[in-house]
């Protein structure tokens, strides 16, 4: 059973370890590299490397939130750190859009 420091607030992370943060700073660095590999070997359409480009970017995303935010769902305050997570994703996407929406309005309707 682990012992928790009762003066110590639960912020949803866990405990810090040097490995999580080493698995992080390599799979970034990786993904990065790869990256770079797909502008500098000029074998790929600019459609792939888009792809490949945009592809690294979401995992490294994702391995960002975990290694280094270390977001989890292993305690109620994780699980809550996740859902406001979520929470400000539809947000933002819904403002957005939404902006985009009206850009592209207003530009059919003034050229028109």
């Amino acid at each position: 059973m682990e012992h928790q420091d009762a003066g110590q607030p639960d912020y949803g992370t866990g405990q810090k370890k040097l490995g999580i943060y080493l698995i992080g700073v390599l799979s970034c660095s990786i993904l990065t590299l790869i990256s770079f590999w797909a502008v500098l070997s000029s074998q790929f359409t600019k459609g792939q490397i888009f792809l490949i480009i945009y592809s690294a970017a979401c995992i490294q995303f994702f391995v960002q939130l975990i290694c280094f935010l270390r977001l989890n769902t292993q305690t109620k305050q994780g699980q809550m750190n996740i859902m406001s997570f979520i929470f400000t994703g539809v947000i933002l996407t819904s403002i957005i859009l939404g902006s985009l929406w009206i850009m592209s309005n207003l530009n059919y309707n003034m050229m028109s």
